[in-house]
């Protein structure tokens, strides 16, 4: 199928476009495309995600093309507001493979996460975006292999060197805690006490929480075999 031929099409349509439309650029920057006026056309949001679409087809592998497809995909409100899987799973793959292996940029450049997490210190997220972490995570349930292989994770977790707790050590120096200088009045502490009366802890809690002190005892353990 020539994906550049409907592309051109859709482009060079003679109509004329009312109400919401969205501004396209015919070539993409990731290719090189410009802001000037002649490379930017407006479409209706349809006609956006079809031509983001037909993109990822004429240039395949493209990362960035395939992340804006996909952001489209999950964001539209195309066909009432539903994802249309068979895209969205063409999409997902194409750019899962173009992130596998050498053409992953974290693995061509290690330093990567390094300079990521130097840009998030001293970041503060607003409390609109804590009410949306804190929705997304409401009602979420792991799958039994997903629990199985957390669990595994944190049983092979090598112990933390004492060189590794030492600059864990100074890292924390000179940092004042939310508590730090502060106590709970009476009138809380009973309020606390309160809210914990009659609530029973289930049995599957009763484990995870013995299997929890399990590993935490023999990690210490681990530690001191080594000192």
């Amino acid at each position: 199928m020539d994906y550049q031929k409907i592309y051109n099409n859709l482009i060079n349509r003679e109509i004329t476009r009312t109400g919401y439309v969205e501004k396209h650029h015919i070539l993409p920057r990731c290719i090189g495309g410009l802001d000037n006026k002649e490379n930017l056309i407006k479409l209706y949001p349809e006609e956006h995600y079809l031509a983001h679409l037909l993109l990822c087809k004429i240039y395949p592998g493209n990362q960035k093309l395939l992340y804006a497809a996909m952001n489209m995909t999950t964001g539209s409100m195309i066909n009432n507001g539903k994802r249309n899987n068979k895209a969205y799973g063409w999409l997902r793959r194409q750019y899962s493979e173009s992130m596998s292996g050498d053409n992953n940029p974290n693995r061509r450049n290690p330093d990567i996460q390094k300079e990521a997490a130097k840009k998030r210190v001293g970041q503060k997220r607003t409390e609109e975006t804590k009410a949306r972490m804190s929705a997304a995570q409401k009602g979420r349930t792991f799958t039994e292999e997903t629990k199985k292989k957390m669990s595994e994770a944190v049983k092979n977790r090598p112990c933390i060197s004492e060189e590794t707790r030492k600059k864990l050590s100074e890292k924390s120096k000179g940092r004042v805690g939310p508590w730090v200088g502060k106590s709970m009045s009476n009138e809380t502490k009973a309020k606390m006490s309160l809210s914990r009366q009659g609530k029973t802890m289930s049995e599957e809690a009763k484990a995870k929480m013995r299997i929890a002190a399990t590993i935490r005892e023999e990690n210490k353990r681990k530690q001191r075999d080594l000192t």
